[in-house]
């Protein structure tokens, strides 16, 4: 019936071709027979209906002949010119005013689509054969996990996978600087064999970035929590910070508390900066004279505490 396949994709007739391949893409992820193992015969049938109603209206060819006859140019012939064809068509009125078009033959068909008598040279076996179009292979979607220093500087990979219940493939990927958990890499024709000489369909790979012990980040924002000593704090230094870019010299001022953010610009991510967190780290070990040197210059601690209230 003419509307049959924008109902099973869940648009209408007058979508864009983008539109249908969107939500095409929705619906062969939700009901792909790998993401449904708790009822994959129901998965898979309705699965099929979604990549038979893509294969017409999503090849703009195949849509026309579908959009003005209701039917796929798959059934247009019953049997190569053995007894006479039958198309089903919608008119202007929709699917409550159809027009039953017979043909006798081939040469019938051939001469709709101005071929002439005779063919023009084509063979009617040709033509009928035509209607098997090419279709492209399903796309594949895998996660993969990479350090936390690969998605920020960007770099190469290795990721096995398999196309469909093939063996084990091993392919180099390229990750782009500055990619986050959650972003996909799209691998053109590693998805499954086409048909009738497709395209072959693509691998998409969900990234996912591990936490890494000193550094986070914020968008191109670079973070790190920096230990100093508590000499370092009170007197001020200088320490070599790593970063994408390298090690960089950061001063410490003197006085310096735990909290403290120093920013160093363009070192973060993509251009983005780095901020350096101080965290003092007092000693483990204290002896009496340490001790007696504390009680001397420590601050009241109501002094330290002057400000803070609950409202």
């Amino acid at each position: 019936m003419s509307g049959e396949y924008y109902q099973t994709l869940g648009v209408s007739q007058t979508a864009t071709k983008d539109e249908i391949a969107s939500a095409y893409r929705k619906l062969a992820r939700k009901y792909h027979p790998d993401l449904n193992q708790d009822n994959p015969k129901t998965a898979k049938e309705q699965f099929q209906k979604i990549q038979e109603a893509y294969d017409i209206v999503g090849n703009d060819e195949k849509r026309k002949v579908y959009d003005q006859f209701g039917v796929s140019p798959d059934q247009m012939g019953n049997g190569g010119g053995q007894g006479p064809f039958q198309w089903s068509y919608g008119g202007g009125g929709g699917p409550s005013r159809k027009t039953n078009f017979r043909f006798d033959n081939i040469e019938d068909i051939m001469s709709m689509f101005g071929a002439g008598s005779g063919f023009g040279g084509a063979n009617p076996e040709d033509f009928v054969n035509a209607g098997r179009y090419a279709s492209k292979g399903q796309d594949l979607e895998q996660s993969i996990t990479i350090p936390f220093v690969l998605a920020v500087t960007g770099g190469k990979t290795d990721i096995v996978f398999r196309r469909g219940g093939g063996s084990e493939e091993t392919v180099s990927v390229k990750i782009p600087a500055g990619i986050e958990s959650g972003k996909k890499i799209r691998l053109p024709g590693l998805g499954t064999n086409g048909q009738n000489g497709g395209k072959s369909g693509n691998l998409f790979l969900t990234i996912h970035v591990e936490d890494h012990p000193y550094y986070t980040r914020q968008g191109s924002r670079l973070y790190v929590k920096l230990p100093i000593t508590l000499k370092e704090a009170v007197f001020g230094t200088k320490i070599d910070v790593p970063t994408p870019k390298g090690s960089v010299s950061l001063t410490i001022p003197p006085n310096s508390t735990t909290g403290t953010k120093l920013r160093v610009k363009n070192h973060g991510i993509n251009g983005g900066d780095l901020f350096a967190e101080l965290s003092v780290m007092l000693p483990k070990n204290w002896t009496n004279e340490d001790k007696a040197l504390l009680e001397k210059i420590g601050t009241e601690p109501e002094k330290v505490r002057t400000g803070l209230h609950w409202n």
